[in-house]
């Protein structure tokens, strides 16, 4: 810019021009060429963009993540309440001696010396006890019921209650020693009571894999007997069917001991334990989850599945929103355990889904796929998933969770929807174009004036434009146009390109190209303009005003020319964004009062245009315009700019 300046500045000096004139049009120039604009329509495109975002249940957290999202090329989620509804609720117990459907639950506690049952009260019972999850307020009707905690946990409880058991009675017949909490480092929650003077119980409830690694033996209604029977085997085999049905399935056990036994842990009492059978759990899809997944793949991000969950049950739920999750394309955290970062590294290129992982397995994810090159986008709850959530490109929690994760990442989603993400990412992409978009229109319909400059001079004619007009074309343009530019929606097709390389710059290889079209098209049309007015009718002040009325027309007419980079400014909704509608039309104000308003045309030594001068002006700007968007066509054909 600055040597632009000085070739001008030299111009003049060698044609013998004042050099006031020439450093005042310099200056100008100097001014009208910096987007001083710029940094502050950025500001407003990212607040927007947030704003858009929250209104469709996704709060951003940081204001640069916005155009972050756009980037974004892997989204790893959990399903539970993402992609299924998070209207957990139990579907079936199952028991060594017979299988209860979940809706033939209610008031089953009441008949508890039933024969055939006892197993699955008892199975309830620890559901109940070993559950951290709470009703606020108990004294309500039933469909009033606030009951908080994990939607697990939640649905537990629920059942328990609606068999008829109730909690605190449960707690006071069989007070609570001592409790395990479920976290993943367990994969199991347990409570330790007191059952009799000289005898307590603990109660587990889980992965089934690993209370099954904990049991000895099978309890059948009273009756015990060795796992590896006929009967335990069948019962085993019914879980797997369970799992293959997208259903979650957690297995409960108990162990009695002597009430003298000392332990440091109560882990180290979850062994040699008796196993009661299976609670398996059904959370529906969400009706758009197959859709979102779609689209996912349309916009070339890939969705991988990172779930606590049995991998059976993980591998469903994949398959029927739309995820290969063959044999190959799923890992397990027991199997993480077994590789290093750099094995990681390259499954991490087609797993699909994550299986019984915890926390920690969820940070070496995030790095083995960003190790990869790729835009990580990391669901979370918890808050031992803060450091994932941290380490990822976007952090996500969802709107349930704990206010770590929520503290933690990027966005939060308000709804738990997966489909928020995607409106956050359409929207992350929708800011960069418009940052291109408004950065385009403030520079290269500015470095148009430079051409005219450079070229007027070096052919030895006055100066084209007068510093006090260059400075009203700035105003003219710089103003309420671009302001508006940074409103535009321009959405379709967003979400069926390709994720933008987050090294690409602003002004990619496509976007010079076009630039530079632009830059010699305005500046040769204005130039043009110049030497043939002047030539013709010897009045310069004339000349001057219909360049400068030029230049300005330009500008307003390239406003909605730029408003897409892949379609054309000759379609029917044009003038649908009514912002920039409105910020052209007050533009239009402003040249009309510059040509017309006596005291403006003073200041600006301009004079008044009869209908054949606009005549000329406009069929020069449709021209201008036509090559601009032959270019333009010629130049993002194909490609993935907008």
């Amino acid at each position: 810019m600055l040597l632009i300046i000085a070739i001008i500045l030299a111009e003049g000096y060698f044609t013998g021009k004042s050099f006031i004139d020439v450093f005042m049009a310099s200056l100008a120039l100097a001014v009208s060429a910096i987007p001083a604009g710029l940094l502050p329509a950025i500001t407003v495109i990212l607040v927007l963009g947030l704003r858009r975002i929250f209104k469709q249940n996704g709060l951003v957290r940081k204001l640069a993540a916005t155009e972050t999202l756009g980037s974004v090329t892997i989204i790893c989620t959990d399903k539970t309440g993402t992609l299924t509804e998070g209207k957990m609720q139990v579907s079936h117990i199952l028991t060594g001696t017979r299988e209860l459907m979940g809706d033939n639950i209610s008031g089953l506690a009441k008949g508890e010396n039933a024969n055939g049952i006892e197993s699955h009260i008892l199975a309830l019972k620890m559901a109940t006890l070993a559950n951290d999850a709470f009703v606020e307020n108990p004294d309500a009707e039933l469909k009033e019921w606030v009951i908080r905690g994990r939607l697990t946990e939640k649905a537990l409880l629920l059942a328990g209650m609606q068999s008829g058991l109730d909690k605190k009675e449960l707690e006071k017949q069989y007070p609570v020693l001592d409790r395990i909490s479920f976290e993943s480092e367990y994969k199991f929650a347990a409570t330790y009571h007191k059952k009799t003077e000289n005898q307590n119980t603990v109660y587990v409830i889980g992965a089934p894999e690993e209370i099954i690694a904990r049991c000895a033996d099978l309890d059948m209604d009273g009756k015990k007997e060795r796992l590896g029977t006929a009967e335990s085997n069948k019962l085993m085999a019914k879980l797997e069917t369970l799992s293959q049905k997208g259903l979650r399935v957690l297995a409960c056990a108990y162990g009695d001991y002597d009430a003298r036994t000392k332990y440091d842990n109560l882990a180290e009492l979850i062994n040699n334990l008796s196993l009661i059978g299976f609670i398996a759990l059904k959370d529906p899809l969400r009706l758009d989850a197959k859709e979102s997944i779609l689209t996912t793949k349309k916009a070339g991000i890939r969705t991988v599945i990172i779930t606590g969950d049995h991998k059976l049950t993980a591998k469903a739920i994949a398959e029927e929103i739309g995820i290969s999750a063959k044999d190959e394309d799923i890992l397990e955290g027991k199997e993480m355990e077994l590789i290093s970062d750099e094995v990681l590294k390259e499954k991490s290129k087609y797993i699909s889904v994550y299986a019984r992982v915890s926390p920690r397995h969820k940070l070496r994810i995030v790095k083995a796929l960003q190790a990869n090159g790729e835009v990580v986008a990391m669901l979370g709850d918890g808050v031992n998933d803060a450091p994932a959530l941290k380490a990822a490109d976007i952090g996500v929690a969802v709107g349930s969770g704990t206010d770590v994760a929520k503290e933690t990442a990027d966005l939060v989603l308000l709804d738990d929807n997966f489909k928020t993400i995607l409106k956050a990412i359409e929207q992350g992409r929708v800011v960069f174009q418009n940052i291109r978009k408004v950065f385009i229109y403030l520079v290269a319909d500015d470095f148009s004036e430079l051409f005219l400059f450079l070229a007027g001079m070096a052919m030895g004619l006055p100066l084209p434009l007068l510093p006090a007009q260059i400075l009203w074309i700035n105003l003219v343009e710089d103003g309420f146009p671009d302001i508006a530019l940074t409103t535009e929606q321009e959405t379709k097709g967003v979400m069926e390109e390709k994720p933008r390389d987050p090294k690409e710059p602003i002004l990619n290889k496509s976007i010079k190209k076009w630039m530079a079209a632009i830059f010699f098209i305005t500046g040769i049309a204005a130039f043009l303009t110049f030497f043939i007015l002047w030539k013709t009718t010897g009045d310069l002040q004339k000349t001057r005003t219909m360049v400068f009325s030029l230049m300005c027309v330009d500008s307003l007419i390239f406003a909605f020319s730029v408003r897409s980079f892949k379609r054309t400014i000759f379609r029917r909704d044009i003038f649908s964004n009514r912002y920039l509608v409105g910020g052209v039309a007050i533009a239009a104000i402003l040249l009309i009062g510059a040509i017309y308003f006596a005291p403006l045309q003073k200041l600006l030594a301009t004079q008044s245009l009869p209908a054949s001068d606009w005549l000329v002006i406009f069929a020069v700007s449709s021209i201008e315009i036509i090559l601009i968007e032959f270019f333009k066509k010629r130049i993002f054909r194909n490609r993935g700019n907008g």
